[in-house]
């Protein structure tokens, strides 16, 4: 008799919130307005294809999964993308990232994603909390979204009660989402940023326009985050020996807003300066 041995590994996630909040060893609930902020692409489609396989360092399994995209909301990914997971099955090796969902085959799903790092992958945002299970109510025939744990009651307050409970309407789904990605955003006085000058570019003598990077995920509340990595420019002006950098406008996602905040460095290179700064 043959016997196969199976070992399955829990994998706590490696990508902690300081990168991105979607990955996290401990899973910070976010509102679908968060969401969609922190999403690069979101998406809607159909599973076509999914294959596990080793890293190129044979350290960790990765998960590849093949949408076929029939409706975009927000961004410009392509027909066809591939959402890469840490976790899978190779062989008699079983991996899995607590709190990520398992994208099933031949499924519909809409998809809230950013770019995985080094990769034309995409990846979801808050683990699980960026998949939304699309299906056929068996009784009405009705396309319908299953709201993920935890997002249930949130939702159906803003989406309108659910029926089968935990579900809503797709069409009301998407009319909720166009209207989200739609939506402004608007930085609260108060909020202090850690961000570090990616580069700057001279505007003639003691001018220099300003090019920041956010280097923490922050929540300031229920209805915005802003990634670590989100845009941060502002112009800064050379008196006295010292830099004063007046920051004027912060990029989320490709979504604009204005900012006033002011910050001082001593004259020199600005180029991978990191300061906080205070939104007046």
């Amino acid at each position: 008799m043959k016997i196969c041995l199976w070992l399955s590994v829990t994998v706590l996630a490696g990508w902690m919130m300081a990168v991105s909040p979607a990955r996290a060893s401990t899973i910070i609930s976010m509102s679908l307005d968060q969401l969609a902020q922190a999403s690069s692409d979101i998406v809607q489609g159909r599973v076509v294809g999914q294959v596990s396989r080793w890293n190129d360092a044979h350290t960790q399994i990765l998960t590849l999964t093949t949408v076929a995209v029939s409706h975009t909301f927000k961004g410009n990914a392509p027909s066809t993308l591939e959402v890469q997971q840490m976790g899978g099955t190779v062989g008699n090796m079983r991996t899995y990232v607590p709190g990520d969902v398992a994208l099933q085959p031949h499924t519909e799903y809409v998809l809230f994603l950013e770019p995985q790092p080094g990769s034309s992958a995409y990846r979801m945002v808050g683990l699980t909390q960026g998949a939304y299970h699309v299906y056929s109510d068996a009784l009405t025939q009705e396309l319908r979204v299953i709201l993920p744990l935890g997002h249930v009651l949130a939702e159906n307050q803003m989406l309108g009660d659910g029926n089968p409970a935990g579900t809503v309407s797709l069409r009301g789904f998407h009319k909720y989402v166009a209207t989200l990605v739609g939506a402004g955003i608007q930085i609260p006085h108060g909020l202090t940023m850690s961000v570090t000058v990616a580069s700057a570019e001279s505007r003639g003598a003691g001018r220099m326009h300003v090019y920041g990077r956010t280097s923490t995920d922050l929540f300031p509340n229920r209805n915005l985050v802003i990634p670590a990595g989100t845009a941060v420019e502002g112009e800064a002006v050379l008196a006295g020996g010292n830099w004063t950098i007046h920051w004027d406008e912060v990029s989320v996602r490709g979504v604009h807003a204005p900012i006033s905040a002011t910050s001082q460095e001593v004259q020199g290179s600005l180029r991978g300066k990191s300061m906080l700064v205070n939104v007046r």
